[in-house]
């Protein structure tokens, strides 16, 4: 069962968190897994959870919890489904540096390959250029970083190069300055001889899902914190939830917005310029700060199991806390009858001249004035 866990503020996250936790397994001693982002978010989380798990008078503790990255837990079922070491996987950006470089080599001299030639100090006719000869193992290692990307982010695109079809997985074609990308990808497979993680995803995401002891991991499983998930973790997770307690606990700024993607049911869009959701954001600030977290709602689409949104405590009765009660209402701006006026502005700004530093004010959807009081002037300005 795959079930999310939302709300703006870390804590309340937390507190959802260590009540899951405070209800045993079925083996008491089998251990914890929960997911995070970074090493950083796990000290916290940890000294956090360890103030509510058996906590008497304040103090607990945090024993017998793992906390390994979303790419391990994934790693680990994909290698275990597909009977892979991922310690000697060729496909290992840090291993797939030197095949390309082997196989790009025999190739230079290819005409859909001119323009990594030249780049890398091969030309047409063969002449190598010394001075950019050093550019040849960044280049091809940043390469290999991007087949890991487009992997883990893009595997239906990877699955259609693998069938000469160089699109980008949705039927759109590549861009022609892009296109020898598919065709070097297809030589480095051949070269190998090893299915890449995009091939090996679906079958070894079928046999996740009819037998679940193929993974060694524990009947629950939590992802804390998460402000981005990749298309292909989203398969794993799915398919280890249908024999497994899987729990994503998912930061995200706004209910509103969140209620009212969910109801439009879109598809996950294959670029940001295609992403239809930034028209339905109302605030102005939740439209720049909230893409992350529309796009991986987008990704996760509807197949949770279950949905529960935590309250977190109402925001205090200042203008912080009206602009936090309005993104996450996910209202517009404040009409022109709620504004201050431009003498409450001015008055605002001049109270503060005297304490000898730059002032900054500014109303959503208002200009923002500047005191310098060097200068002694008003100047209109930028904020944020």
């Amino acid at each position: 069962m795959l079930t999310v866990h939302r709300a703006t503020r870390a804590d309340t996250l937390a507190d959802a968190l260590a009540e899951l936790l405070a209800r045993p397994q079925t083996d008491p001693f089998a251990p914890e897994a929960v997911s995070v982002p970074s090493r950083g978010v796990e000290r916290w989380l940890s000294q956090t959870l360890a103030a509510r798990l058996g906590a008497a008078s304040g103090d607990g503790v945090c024993a017998n919890v793992t906390f390994p990255f979303p790419g391990g837990i994934v790693g680990t079922a994909l290698a275990a489904a597909g009977d892979a070491d991922p310690a000697g996987d060729p496909w290992d950006p840090d291993r797939l540096a030197w095949p390309l470089i082997e196989v790009s080599e025999g190739l230079m001299g290819e005409a859909w390959l001119s323009a990594l030639a030249r780049h890398v100090g091969h030309g047409r006719s063969g002449e190598r250029h010394p001075d950019r000869r050093a550019r040849r193992f960044a280049t091809l290692r940043h390469l290999a970083d991007l087949y890991d990307r487009y992997a883990v982010h893009r595997p239906d695109m990877l699955l259609a190069w693998a069938g000469r079809d160089d699109t980008d997985g949705n039927g759109a074609p590549l861009h022609e300055d892009l296109a020898w990308q598919a065709e070097l990808w297809r030589h480095v497979r051949a070269h190998l001889g090893v299915p890449s993680p995009a091939e090996r995803l679906e079958p070894a995401c079928a046999r996740l899902a009819a037998d679940p002891t193929v993974v060694d991991l524990p009947e629950r499983l939590a992802m804390f914190g998460l402000t981005r998930l990749p298309a292909a973790h989203v398969r794993v997770l799915h398919a280890l939830a249908r024999a497994r307690d899987v729990h994503l606990f998912l930061l995200h700024p706004s209910p509103g917005l969140w209620t009212r993607v969910d109801a439009a049911r879109l598809p996950a869009p294959t670029t940001r310029r295609d992403d239809p959701t930034p028209a339905m954001v109302a605030d102005p600030l939740l439209a720049s700060w909230g893409r992350d977290a529309r796009e991986m709602q987008l990704t996760l689409g509807a197949g949770a199991d279950a949905d529960v949104p935590h309250a977190d405590p109402e925001p205090a009765a200042t203008l912080l806390g009206r602009l936090q009660t309005a993104i996450r209402l996910n209202a517009g701006p404040p009409s022109p009858a709620e504004r201050p006026s431009s003498t409450g502005q001015t008055a605002l700004c001049r109270s503060t001249r005297a304490t000898g530093a730059p002032v900054r004010w500014r109303w959503p959807g208002t200009p923002c004035f500047t005191s310098w009081p060097t200068t002694r002037r008003w100047n209109p300005g930028t904020c944020w």
